[in-house]
C-alpha cells in the first residue's frame, strides 16, 4: 500500500483517534478501578491487586503481543482487541449498574484490559510506516506521544467525575469509546505484515516469541539503546516516587501533589507536541539522546537542590516537555530499521524491557528515600544518571549514528530469515522510550 495513498485516505488519522479513545478508557478505568474496589471491600491491598493484575497482564502478553501483531493481519487484532474490551467494559457496567459486582469480576476486567492494551499498543505502532511516508515518520510517531498524554490526561480527569455521578458511568462511556475505536478501524484496509512466505512468520512457541530479543542482540545500536532506555525508565519512576512520597510525609496537601502530577502530563503533552520542530532542530547524529539525557541530570540536581513547594513539579515538567523528542527520533529510526516481519516483536521486546524499568522503580524508590532519605537518594540518583549519560556520550555506537534518511539497510544476524524486500533504508538506531509522566498503568518515556 502506497503511503501518499494511505495519507491521503486518512489512515493514520483513523489508527490515531480510534487509539486515543482507547487511550482515554484505558487511563479512566486505571483511576476508578481501585477506588471501586476499595468501596466494594475497605481493604487498600485488594485495592491494589488491581493495579497489579494490570501492570501483569500487560508484562505477560507483551512478548506474544509482538508474536501476534508479526504473524497476523494488524488491524484484525486490533480489531478483536476492541471488541474484548467492548464486551468486557459493557459487562461490567451492566453489574455495576445492578449492584451485583463482585471483586473477581473487577481483577477479570484489569486482566482484558491489561492483556488487549498490551496486543493493541504492539500492533498499532508496528502498523505506522505502512500509513505514513517515510518522512512524515518521525512526525507520526510525535503524533502517537501526544495522544497518549492527551488520553491520560483526559481519562483520569473524567474518571474520578464520572464515578462522582454513578459508579457504572465510567464503564459506560469507557465502552462506548472501544466501540467506537472499533468502528473507526473498520475503515482501515488489511495490514498484514510483509512476508514473501510463511517462514517469515512467526511461530507462536519459545522461539517465535523470542525472535525480537535476539533481532536485538544482534544489534549494537539496539543493545546500547535498550539498556539505556531501561535504566532511564527506572530511575526517572525512582525520583518520581521519591519526589510525590517524600512531599506527601512532608505534609504537603493531596491536591497540591495532584497538581504537581499534572505538571508533568502537561509538559509530556507540550513536548510532544513540540517534538517535530525540536528534532528538526537538533538532529545531528544521535544529538537528541545526549540532550536529553543530560538535560535529565540537570533537572534531577535541581530538584534536590533548589527550594520552593512547586520547584519539583516544573522541573519534572520539565524533563517530561524534553523526553519525546528523543522518543520520537529513536521510535522512527527502530521502526525504519525493523523489517517489517519483525516490527511488532522489536516493538513489544523494547516496551517490555524499559516498561520493566519502570514498574520496579517505585519500590526502588521507596527503598531509597528510607535509607537515604530524599536529598542523598536524589543526590545519588543524579549520581548515576550523569554516569549513565556519559557512557552513552563515549559510546561508540551512538557516537557514529548515521544522520536519518542514510541509505543503510541493516539485516539481523537471527536464525529467521528476512527478505531483502522487508528491509527499509534507515539509520541503525534504537528505539528508546524516554521517561513518561508515572501513571498506574507503566509507572514509566
Amino acid at each position: 500500500m502506497p503511503p501518499q495513498e494511505t495519507l491521503q485516505g486518512g489512515g493514520f488519522t483513523l489508527l490515531w483517534v480510534g487509539s486515543a479513545l482507547g487511550e482515554f478508557a484505558y487511563s479512566t478505568s486505571l483511576i476508578v478501578l481501585p477506588l471501586i474496589v476499595l468501596a466494594l471491600t475497605g481493604s487498600p491491598s485488594q485495592a491494589g491487586i488491581i493495579g497489579f493484575v494490570d501492570a501483569a497482564a500487560m508484562l505477560l502478553a507483551g512478548l506474544p503481543a509482538g508474536a501476534l501483531a508479526d504473524r497476523y493481519d494488524r488491524r484484525g487484532v486490533m480489531l478483536w482487541c476492541q471488541a474484548a474490551l467492548v464486551v468486557v467494559f459493557g459487562a461490567l457496567a451492566l453489574l455495576l449498574w445492578a449492584d451485583a459486582v463482585s471483586l473477581s469480576a473487577l481483577v477479570a476486567l484489569a486482566l482484558v484490559n491489561g492483556a488487549a492494551t498490551a496486543v493493541t499498543m504492539a500492533a498499532g505502532e508496528s502498523m505506522i510506516p505502512s500509513l505514513v511516508a517515510e518522512e512524515r515518520l518521525s512526525d507520526a510517531v510525535a503524533m502517537n506521544a501526544a495522544r497518549t498524554y492527551a488520553g491520560q490526561l483526559a481519562g483520569t480527569s473524567v474518571g474520578g467525575f464520572l464515578l462522582a455521578l454513578k459508579n457504572a458511568f465510567p464503564f459506560v462511556v469507557g465502552c462506548l469509546a472501544h466501540l467506537a475505536g472499533l468502528v473507526l478501524l473498520l475503515f482501515l484496509r488489511r495490514q498484514p505484515p510483509a512476508a514473501d512466505g510463511p517462514v517469515d512468520r512467526p511461530v507462536l512457541n519459545g522461539r517465535g516469541l523470542l525472535e525480537g530479543v535476539r533481532f536485538i542482540a544482534s544489534h549494537p545500536f539496539l543493545r546500547v539503546g535498550l539498556v539505556c532506555a531501561t535504566a532511564t525508565n527506572f530511575f526517572f519512576g525512582a525520583i518520581y516516587f521519591i519526589v510525590i512520597a517524600s512531599a506527601r510525609t512532608g505534609g504537603m496537601a493531596t491536591g497540591v501533589i495532584g497538581a504537581m502530577a499534572a505538571l508533568l502530563g502537561v509538559g509530556g503533552l507540550l513536548g510532544a507536541l513540540a517534538a517535530p520542530l525540536l528534532r528538526r532542530r537538533l538532529l545531528t547524529g544521535a544529538r537528541p539522546i545526549h540532550v536529553v539525557l543530560w538535560t535529565f541530570v540537570v533537572l534531577t540536581a535541581g530538584i534536590a537542590v533548589l527550594p520552593g513547594a512547586w520547584t519539583p513539579g516544573v522541573l519534572l515538567g520539565a524533563i517530561a516537555f524534553a523526553a519525546p523528542t528523543a522518543n520520537a527520533y529513536f521510535t522512527t529510526c527502530q521502526l525504519m530499521l525493523t523489517p517489517d516481519s519483525h516490527r511488532g516483536r522489536v516493538v513489544s521486546v523494547a516496551a517490555l524491557a524499559s516498561g520493566g524499568g519502570g514498574a520496579i522503580a517505585p519500590l526502588a524508590g521507596g527503598i531509597v528515600l528510607d535509607q537515604a532519605g530524599r536529598f542523598a537518594g536524589l543526590l545519588g540518583c543524579t549520581a548515576v544518571m550523569a554516569a549513565i549519560a556519559l557512557l552513552t556520550s563515549l559510546s561508540p555506537a551512538l557516537r557514529e549514528v548515521p544522520e536519518l534518511g542514510a541509505a543503510d539497510t541493516a539485516r539481523p544476524d537471527t536464525d529467521t530469515p528476512v527478505p531483502a524486500s522487508a528491509s527499509a533504508p534507515a539509520s541503525p538506531v534504537p528505539a528508546l522510550p524516554l521517561p513518561r509522566p508515572l501513571t498506574d498503568r507503566d509507572s514509566s518515556p
